[in-house]
């Protein structure tokens, strides 16, 4: 299995539940492209409704499963979506759409949307426009990308994958024209070879490089989105707006930050090296500013990105590409053993992840039902502690112990267990040493960058300036870290988080960069 994105972990997961033996290879961090660059949400695309509502079903059918399995990562996000004069739909066209939508809500165990007059709206939030004429609401499900990955991979491990992150895919083993295995470089750079009976393409965006491995082209029109990230909340509900060119975009309130997004470009470029233009961060502030007239006055904190691995059409507009997937059996083109899956979204990932891993089973000969729709995902098998009561018996704040649990579910104490004290590495995320000493011990953090995205290290309004040190600390006792490397792990993070904060920095921006740089410039020195 190629790929540790979503659809590969949840691919490596089906098949390893069905008991088939899996090595999984991914040459970054368990979700460090496409799906930790994602909006954090678990949503039908009401937008697709339009031209693509099968799209919409299964989106939704899906989600309902993965909010099942999944019930310590996901959370409700409610939208309000405000309707100003001239707008492309007045407040009856938005109801009538959202009146289909309602169809496909109890698949996803959503509620109905509501129609809310001016007063209604502005009351319920107060930075919308005076302009706004009325707006309808829109439930959706939150959730943390990074963690519904590793989920899956440690689910996976536990019924018997071989996981490796860091480790990247360089050649397909190829005999008498049949795909029979991979050669891989781990991060210490020694080459090595695994022979396989199926070996599936799940690179997302990337899709097209790994097959030409085996010379049959995949063809993809990879899109480019953006995220503004804001570390704290700037409203009180998530909020859509209308871009200058018609595009609908999304200011997600999420439970400590909001994601301000995203740009749908198509994109030409090197897929390891996407960066974000001031250009593109202006084009969703102008958005905004037009629903929400104080968005200027927020300061974010970094900017994201990540590329869609969409299907190809041709001469369709960016925004109304279809977010359909593709089982490719290439042994159709005359190469056996090799199986790509292209396109899709988050939201539906583990029907992805099914269908793909039918294809495999019938040419193995394999029969094992799929059971990913009804097996929880690590901590959610059992109800969890109240928050307060997990924070007394850890000794640790209550906002700790509730981002622990929303990371860990019914797991959360055991990621405690025999932590001396529960002493925080950051007071704004908030994250405590020992979970980060867990993070790196039995979650696969090898970099402080790992560690962002297995435990939100440096997610919070700091960027790290206050934790970023006493991190490497704390991972490099925990990986036999000399003096200088614990000092390279956090120079090294502090170098790569800048390429996300420039694009987003004001004049103030610079100046507290400034002072933040000379601090830890100081420090290494």
């Amino acid at each position: 299995m190629i790929g540790g994105g979503v659809t590969g972990a949840g691919i490596a997961r089906d098949l390893s539940l069905r008991g088939l033996s899996v090595l999984l290879l991914e040459k970054g961090d368990w979700g460090g492209g496409t799906s930790g660059g994602s909006s954090w949400m678990i949503h039908g695309g009401p937008r697709y409704l339009e031209f693509d509502w099968g799209t919409t079903r299964l989106s939704t059918q899906d989600a309902g499963h993965i909010v099942t399995i999944a019930r310590n990562l996901v959370y409700r996000v409610v939208f309000i979506i405000p309707v100003l004069p001239h707008d492309r739909n007045n407040i009856e066209r938005m109801e009538t759409a959202m009146e289909v939508y309602d169809r496909f809500q109890p698949l996803k165990k959503a509620h109905p949307h509501k129609r809310l007059t001016a007063e209604e709206a502005r009351q319920a939030e107060p930075g919308l426009s005076p302009d706004v004429i009325g707006a309808v609401t829109m439930e959706e499900w939150g959730i943390d990308p990074h963690r519904l990955v590793y989920a899956n991979v440690e689910d996976a491990v536990a019924h018997g994958t071989r996981a490796l992150n860091h480790t990247k895919v360089v050649d397909l083993v190829r005999d008498e024209g049949k795909v029979i295995g991979v050669r891989y470089r781990s991060s210490d750079g020694a080459m090595s070879e695994a022979r396989a009976r199926v070996v599936v393409n799940a690179t997302g965006p990337w899709s097209p490089e790994v097959s030409g491995m085996a010379a049959r082209p995949v063809k993809l029109r990879p899109a480019k989105g953006i995220h503004i990230v804001y570390p704290h909340r700037i409203s009180n509900f998530s909020i859509s707006a209308e871009s200058v060119d018609g595009r609908d975009l999304l200011m997600v309130s999420h439970a400590g930050f909001t994601l301000l997004g995203t740009t749908d470009d198509d994109f030409y470029g090197d897929l390891d090296s996407v960066d974000v233009h001031e250009d593109e961060v202006d084009y969703l502030l102008q958005a905004f500013e037009r629903v929400f007239p104080s968005i200027r006055a927020y300061r974010p904190v970094r900017a994201t990105t990540g590329v869609r691995p969409t299907l190809f059409k041709w001469r369709r507009y960016e925004d109304e590409l279809s977010r359909r997937y593709e089982v490719i059996d290439h042994a159709a083109e005359g190469v056996e053993g090799f199986v790509t899956i292209a396109g899709g979204k988050l939201s539906m990932y583990r029907l992805m992840a099914e269908e793909t891993s039918d294809a495999v089973c019938r040419k193995l000969g394999h029969q094992a039902p799929c059971t990913t729709a009804t097996s929880p995902l690590p901590g959610s098998e059992s109800d969890m502690a109240p928050a307060g009561e997990l924070a007394r018996r850890c000794g640790i704040p209550a906002l700790a112990a509730i981002k622990l649990q929303s990371r860990h579910g019914s797991r959360a104490e055991k990621v405690m267990d025999g932590a001396p004290g529960g002493r925080l590495v950051c007071r704004c995320e908030p994250l405590t040493e020992a979970e980060l000493a867990y993070a790196a011990r039995q979650e696969q953090v090898r970099s402080l960058a790992d560690a962002f995205r297995r435990v939100g290290l440096a997610a919070g309004p700091c960027a790290g300036a206050a934790c970023v040190v006493r991190a490497a600390e704390v991972i490099g006792a925990e990986l036999g870290w000399s003096a200088s490397q614990r000092f390279d792990a956090a120079r090294e993070f502090v170098r790569a988080a800048w390429l996300g904060r420039a694009p987003v920095l004001g004049h103030a921006g610079w100046a507290q960069e400034e002072l933040a740089q000379g601090a830890m410039r100081g420090l290494f020195n």
